[in-house]
């Protein structure tokens, strides 16, 4: 019966409200480069624009501190979404480069040690591109990937100074082609061929200013943009300007709202019908855009407080302000995060085994420590957000898969990839441990793994020094096996070997013999001379 009301609800919604157009988003945020210099605010820059995103109606398809694998996976997924979308959109944080005009991605896994490395350690821009111009209207691409990247100067030495000319600073221009939808809006965090900075706060300018104004009730792209420009330009003290290439055939909006009577907002690629407008109106939208930028301002600082002193009632705070804002999922992510730091304490590590016929029905016996959830917490089920507030980066998820593989569920190699091969071990070890089985941890799931393998793990991180040590051992026994090799080559073929001459004189540097001939050379001519 409940089902058949919630379909009759649903038609009744469909026949009354307009469907919603489809929005596509791919957003990714590297900052944790193994191989180079890291960058602290992509991963902030990604979770906030995603976030803004899906309060936009964006199907958000997002990654932070993504591998190549990641990447490609991501790209892939976010691929068979975008078919037929009304837009589509991409927007990167992190490092990139340009090489011979053609703008490269960069995962945080890459080394990039030549040429060789850029097909296969790097995600091309028009590779994502050529994603988004599948029966899509309008393609959106925002990149604040112009930052200083070490590993181009890298590539430079490696090519010489007669390739690396084809290596350019900061991102190449991207020319709009011709997709057959109603256009495309391109955008860099500063001109090309420029640097862009990464900012002294937790994100940077680009991305702030994009943030800020991308929501704003009836401002189409353009406008938007031309105000993200001002304001990245003000913020960097006339250091950095945004670049932006547009070619689109009407106003796209993507926070369109009802207006006044007598006043229609053009739709997406439909041309704007609208009553002219008398200034006081003209005035009414100027106070209506300051105040909405008042209460981002104000929103913004809310959140930074709670942020900063990291409590429930803080966060709680935040949440009766604005219940449906920016960072309301931040929020309560972090609230069930704090309180499950709070139920961690009553996981209990010290209980002793229990009796061989009851081995089999408790994890981690084999570890000598036996550790279970408070009843409360197994029925907390984990969902990505629990996960996600976890803040894993990469290395973390390598120890969480070796934990898991050392719990006797078989993941695989750690990669710090989480998989179906991973989820489906999460959840084999959620159901042997009496959890609800979802594939996603929260923090009271993690410490009881981290306690039932305390024993395991530290036995693996031994063996990995010792065979690490022996390996560094067997390496210098190598080097000083050639070297003593070298040392003992006999001569160049058609050169007969030298024998040191025996030295019995212990006064100087000829021996008697060599002293003889010397001498008798030296009377001949003597004696010659004097005969004459």
């Amino acid at each position: 019966m409940f089902k058949r009301m919630i379909a009759v609800l649903a038609i009744l919604i469909a026949g009354t409200v307009p469907a919603l157009a489809k929005r596509v988003a791919l957003v990714i945020g590297n900052g944790s480069y193994e191989h180079t210099v890291p960058l602290p605010n992509p991963a902030n820059d990604a979770t906030l624009m995603a976030a803004k995103l899906r309060s936009l109606g964006f199907d958000v398809v997002a990654g932070q501190d993504q591998s190549y694998n990641d990447m490609r996976r991501s790209v892939m997924e976010f691929a068979k979404k975008a078919y037929g979308a009304e837009i589509a959109l991409l927007f990167y944080a992190g490092h990139g480069m340009q090489v011979g005009g053609q703008n490269l991605l960069v995962p945080i896994d890459a080394k990039i040690e030549d040429e060789t490395s850029l097909d296969f350690e790097t995600i091309s821009v028009d590779f994502i591109m050529r994603q988004m111009s599948k029966d899509v209207k309008v393609q959106m691409v925002f990149l604040d990937a112009c930052r200083d990247n070490p590993l181009a100067r890298t590539l430079a030495r490696r090519m010489g100074p007669s390739r690396s000319g084809s290596l350019g600073s900061g991102l190449a221009e991207i020319k709009i082609e011709e997709t057959g939808g109603e256009g495309s809006v391109i955008a860099f965090a500063t001109s090309p061929g420029d640097v862009a900075l990464d900012g002294d706060g937790s994100n940077s300018p680009f991305t702030s200013a994009l943030i800020r104004h991308i929501d704003t009730p009836n401002a189409s792209i353009q406008t938007v943009m031309t105000r993200v420009t001002g304001d990245v330009y003000d913020a960097t003290e006339k250091r950095q300007r945004p670049w932006v290439n547009a070619s689109l055939i009407g106003e796209v909006f993507l926070n369109k709202r009802a207006t006044e009577t007598g006043t229609e907002v053009a739709a997406l690629g439909n041309a704007a019908t609208s009553v002219p407008q008398q200034p006081a109106a003209s005035t009414a939208a100027i106070n209506t855009t300051t105040q909405s930028n008042i209460a981002w301002e104000r929103e913004k600082l809310i959140w930074e407080t709670a942020k900063s002193s990291n409590t429930v009632a803080d966060y709680q705070a935040y949440l009766n302000a604005y219940p449906t804002g920016t960072f309301a999922d931040f929020a309560r992510n972090s609230i069930k995060r704090l309180e499950a730091n709070s139920q961690v304490a009553s996981v209990d590590p010290t209980v002793t085994p229990p009796s061989s016929s009851q081995t089999g029905a408790q994890t981690g016996s084999s570890t000598g420590v036996v550790a279970t959830l408070p009843d409360p917490q197994k029925a907390i089920p984990g969902t990505p957000e629990t996960e996600a507030a976890l803040g894993w980066n990469r290395t973390a998820r390598k120890q969480v898969q070796t934990r898991l593989n050392l719990s006797g569920q078989n993941v695989g190699r750690a990669d710090g990839a989480f998989g179906p091969k991973t989820r489906a071990g999460i959840s084999a070890w959620q159901t042997a441990n009496g959890i609800v089985p979802t594939g996603y941890f929260t923090a009271a799931q993690y410490a009881l793994l981290t306690t039932q393998t305390a024993v395991q793990y530290t036995a693996y991180e031994a063996e990995v020094k010792r065979k690490q040590a022996a390996a560094a051992a067997a390496k210098r026994r190598q080097q000083a096996s050639r070297s003593t090799t070298a040392s003992r080559q006999p001569a160049a073929a058609g050169t007969a070997p030298q024998r040191a001459p025996a030295n019995n004189n212990t006064g100087g540097g000829i021996n008697p013999a060599g002293a003889a001939f010397i001498g008798g050379v030296v009377g001949g001519i003597l004696g010659g001379a004097i005969g004459r």
